[in-house]
């Protein structure tokens, strides 16, 4: 059996959501919003392509922020 990823990870470069979408009425516009798993925080999106922004922003922060620790993390040459 596999572990899941979060296994052995640090909790600031993990993050799991749960996703939903709903309708107010058939020909309304699709809503969204996206609950973190590890804090309980839910966030609600008027368009699915706020909540696409917001999700590839977060990609991006982790990323960013695993670079300035690996950068932090590695001796400084004289």
């Amino acid at each position: 059996m596999n572990n899941p990823p979060s296994v052995g990870l640090q909790n600031h470069i993990y993050r799991s959501y749960l996703i939903r979408f709903w309708q107010s009425n058939e020909q309304g516009c699709w809503r969204a919003s996206a609950q973190c798993v590890q804090t309980g925080t839910t966030l609600l999106f008027s368009t699915v392509n706020e909540l696409l922004t917001f999700l590839q922003a977060e990609v991006e922060a982790k990323r960013d922020e695993e670079k300035e620790n690996d950068s932090a993390k590695k001796p400084k040459s004289l």
